[in-house]
């Protein structure tokens, strides 16, 4: 048989191990394997001495579109993610009008449907009012609720007794929330006696969004997960106690997973003296002993999988905040970046690369609903790869940054193992740093719950 494409003579990575074989693509799925330098092809992509991973499956992200799009935009924003070597994303609810209902979710996914160079599915918000909309939304095809247990970005907080509610009415069909897990009660505590203080420092910052406020909200997260049986993940986890406290009402039960951000395996909160408003992102980075631990919780499959959180801001934003911390927006790009980033781990020993492919493209395509097409090179699966060159240096810099914002916190960074080629469903979509296919390739993934409009 002569397939459509071949990928010959790379190391395709499961999470399972390593496989030395040509990888054959046909209609835009994996229609098999062949022993290495035998496979035939109308088009062969020479793979020699690269490694063949899953694309990566990013389930949070912030495109800002429709809405505050001088931030991002869906054109840009999976460009950028198609350089970083993510073949789908699954874009959250605070686009301009927020997703919160049936109706604007399907609005929001055929306004989308020519403006992704990637696959993409959407997100709903579960807010404390609109709790009667969320069977519908799933319905519509929302693969994800997301919940804030704290008032942030013009979101409402959802506290203990709307939580119950919210979980046990996402249990009863199964869906899936994704939780920004700090306490409402104690970031307010912190600010006021911050602002009381008159402080206005870039240290501000994490004594405000304090470890204490994350642990108690994940502690009640959790909690309300086993009670009501809800499939639940914690958003951006930012220290290891985080996946001690999920752990332990995971072992009692509970149908929980933990989520982590590059962020927290490089940066530290020492550094937001330097970078100021570039560094402010919520939860922030914690201590160097923290950051340290984070990479032996995910080898160890406390962190279930590793996302960017991308949420940019433009530098005008970023600098209002230059001499008063308050007036940054919080976020960092970071969707290019993340498996550069978490690959340095790889190289460095801290992190096994099956363990990677496990947390960036098959733990979450699994949760999402989007397995078995997404997330794995297996026979059938979608034709979405990357091929990484393992032992590739560079000096990370903002002048590369292909989203919209123009800047990393990365930057300055030597990374080791670079994406060099990205395909989706078979077609090559980004290749050394560059974009190559224009929007409106990717397809909206509705989730799992949906049904087609009925009259």
């Amino acid at each position: 048989m002569t397939a459509d494409l071949v990928v010959r003579g790379g190391t395709l990575v499961s999470s399972s191990g390593r496989e030395l074989s040509d990888l054959l693509i046909t209609g835009g799925r994996v229609v098999g394997r062949s022993a290495p330098g035998t496979g035939e092809g109308n088009e062969v992509v020479d793979a020699a001495g690269l490694m063949v991973l899953p694309g990566g499956v990013d389930p949070h992200v912030h495109m800002m579109d429709p809405g505050l799009t001088e931030r991002e935009d869906f054109p840009t924003g999976t460009a950028a993610a198609a350089v970083g070597g993510v073949t789908t994303i699954v874009e959250h609810h605070r686009s301009i009008p927020f997703v919160l209902d049936a109706q604007t979710l399907r609005e929001k996914a055929a306004y989308l449907s020519d403006r992704s160079l990637i696959d993409f599915a959407l997100f709903g918000g579960g807010h404390p009012d609109n709790i009667d909309e969320l069977q519908p939304m799933w319905r519509a095809g929302a693969a994800c609720f997301k919940v804030f247990t704290c008032n942030l970005h013009g979101v409402p907080a959802v506290l203990p007794g709307k939580m119950l509610k919210l979980f046990r009415t996402v249990a009863s069909f199964d869906g899936l929330v994704l939780v920004h897990a700090e306490d409402e009660f104690i970031a307010a505590e912190n600010e006021e006696d911050l602002r009381l203080a008159g402080r206005k420092d870039p240290r501000v910052v994490p004594e405000w969004r304090s470890k204490e406020a994350e642990q108690v909200a994940v502690n009640t997260v959790a909690l309300i997960a086993r009670i009501s049986g809800c499939r639940t993940i914690i958003a951006h986890a930012s220290h290891p106690e985080i996946c001690s406290l999920a752990g332990r009402e995971r072992a009692l039960g509970a149908s929980l997973q933990v989520e982590s951000c590059p962020h927290y395996f490089h940066l530290t909160e020492d550094e937001i003296d330097q970078w100021g408003p570039y560094h402010k992102f919520t939860p922030p980075a914690r201590s160097g002993a923290d950051r340290d631990r984070m990479w032996t919780e995910l080898e160890e499959g406390r962190i279930d999988m590793i996302c960017a959180d991308h949420a940019p801001s433009t530098r005008a934003q970023k600098d209002a905040g230059s001499d008063d911390i308050w007036e940054a927006p919080f976020g960092v790009p970071g969707v290019e970046t993340s498996l550069e980033m978490m690959l340095t781990g790889v190289a460095e020993g801290k992190l096994s690369l099956e363990r990677l492919v496990a947390a960036r493209s098959e733990s979450p395509a699994r949760s999402y609903g989007l397995w078995p097409a997404k997330g794995n090179l297996d026979t059938g699966a979608d034709a979405d790869f990357v091929l990484v060159d393992p032992s590739a240096e560079r000096v990370v810099s903002d002048a590369d940054v292909v989203a919209k914002v123009g800047w990393t916190p990365f930057a300055g960074r030597r990374v080791t193992g670079r994406p060099v080629r990205t395909y989706v469903r078979g077609r090559l979509v980004a290749a050394e740093g560059k974009p190559m296919t224009d929007a409106g390739w990717g397809r909206f993934l509705p989730g799992p719950g949906y049904r087609e409009e009925t009259e």
